[in-house]
């Protein structure tokens, strides 16, 4: 029987417009992006935490096929001083509201996980005992952009538990 999936956090991350980088092609080929993490958040199943400035997607474009595989890092705090560290390699399939966001484009938008294909695949660090599960499950991520409107724009993922039928 084919496993089933749990929703169990969803992750915000807001992005810098200042730091963010377009390196163009590199090594003859694909294009290296770096996205710099300002803050966000990480929450559910108990857990409430603040996304520490200093994480980062360090994304690599190839046009010829318009797939971006990523390479996702980032740190949180939760309220009750807990600390996490998450890396949550995937895939993007790039399309016209994907684009806009990696212009900062005013014409961008907040999208849903249903008009892209963007799954990552996040592992989770802690010393926490309350959430020391989080290292001993499979987690599924889809994301979508959170644009609110203010000049700010955002990824965000609904993160999945694998669990068994």
């Amino acid at each position: 029987m084919a496993p089933k999936f749990e929703q169990v956090f969803k992750l915000r991350a807001f992005l810098s417009k200042t730091d963010f980088l377009s390196l163009g092609p590199i090594k003859g080929g694909p294009h290296r992006y770096i996205a710099t993490v300002t803050h966000g958040t990480l929450e559910g199943c108990g857990l409430k935490a603040q996304l520490l400035h200093g994480g980062g997607d360090w994304l690599l474009l190839d046009h010829s096929s318009g797939v971006a595989h990523l390479d996702i890092r980032a740190q949180a705090r939760s309220e009750g001083g807990e600390c996490f560290y998450l890396h949550y390699p995937g895939i993007l399939k790039m399309d016209e509201a994907t684009q806009l966001v990696l212009q900062w484009s005013p014409e961008a938008k907040t999208t849903r996980s249903e008009d892209h294909y963007f799954v990552t695949t996040p592992v989770f660090e802690t010393s926490s005992q309350d959430f020391k599960w989080m290292e001993q499950n499979i987690f599924i991520g889809h994301g979508h952009w959170y644009i609110p409107g203010d000049g700010t724009q955002a990824v965000e993922y609904e993160i999945y538990k694998v669990v068994s039928a």
